[in-house]
């Protein structure tokens, strides 16, 4: 595009430009071009190139800026990231000043706020968080089943309780074994008490069924009750997704509020009975999970 389109451009937004004015945005438009903006990302074996910001300067980003922070790190690093992810079979890192200076091979041990604002204090500067591509694929595939949008479909269910700091949540949770992970609803869980987003949260977007969305992870405690009322609990992280209900999660099945993985079912190791004929899922727990 000439100096000449653009400045014309200009004039459509701001009206008549003075000589200076046009001089100014012709001198802009020559050091742009002059000016190589997408320097190439480093190699497998380069150093981790990126900038880590304060603590105070991640918070006052908007919603965007703030996965931008991330999504930017992560796209210009990535053959660099994914050798840590495989080097430490990890399913997430942070990352300050080129060091990997935490991470883990599940969701289960995912900071909190606490362990994060530590990294932050001890460093000084708020840490990128890298998620393996894993962790998001999902493969679509006696509590009574819920209804999918498709006419006679029903999508397998079973009841689960949340835990947050003396509240509890009960669910009826769609089960998906194709996930890993857990998926829900970020302000259904902020309106029960059961997380409290703050500004100094780790904010990342992702895609699913080629549909972006924002999402935190928070750690939390996921139980399940037996047919004999028996219960287990474990802690994981949940992925908590932002404007739920216009997310891809609910395509399928706009009831739904919980999207539960098998992640959580290795954890806890309930036997699951899927009776197709009664069309609910009954569950059983045999013995002390290992």
């Amino acid at each position: 595009m000439t100096a000449e389109i653009v400045i014309d451009k200009v004039r459509e937004k701001l009206g008549t430009l003075n000589a200076e004015s046009e001089r100014a945005v012709a001198a802009a438009i020559e050091i742009l071009q002059n000016t190589t903006l997408a320097p190439k990302p480093p190699s497998s074996e380069e150093k981790f190139a990126g900038r880590n910001i304060t603590l105070e300067e991640y918070k006052a980003l908007p919603r965007e800026g703030k996965s931008r922070y991330h999504d930017e790190a992560e796209a210009f690093n990535w053959p660099w990231v994914e050798k840590q992810l495989n080097a430490l079979n990890a399913k997430w890192l942070m990352v300050v000043d080129s060091q990997v200076v935490s991470h883990g091979a599940t969701l289960q041990n995912f900071p909190g706020r606490e362990e994060l604002l530590k990294i932050c204090e001890k460093t000084g500067k708020y840490p990128f968080a890298f998620f393996s591509p894993r962790v998001f694929a999902i493969e679509e595939l006696s509590t009574r089943w819920h209804l999918t949008k498709d006419g006679g479909d029903l999508y397998p269910a079973l009841s689960i309780a949340l835990r947050g700091d003396n509240t509890h949540l009960q669910t009826e949770a769609d089960l998906d074994t194709g996930a890993e992970e857990c998926y829900t609803d970020v302000e259904w869980l902020a309106q029960h008490g059961i997380v409290n987003v703050q500004p100094e949260d780790i904010l990342r977007m992702s895609r699913h069924l080629g549909q972006p969305f924002f999402y935190f992870t928070y750690p939390m405690q996921l139980e399940m009750t037996d047919a004999t009322e028996k219960s287990r609990q474990c802690q994981t992280a949940i992925i908590c997704v932002n404007d739920w209900r216009s997310s891809p999660f609910t395509a399928i099945n706009p009831t739904r509020t919980f999207l539960l993985g098998r992640s959580v079912l290795f954890k806890l190791q309930p036997r699951l009975v899927l009776d197709f004929d009664a069309r609910c899922t009954e569950v059983q727990f045999k013995m002390a999970p290992s």
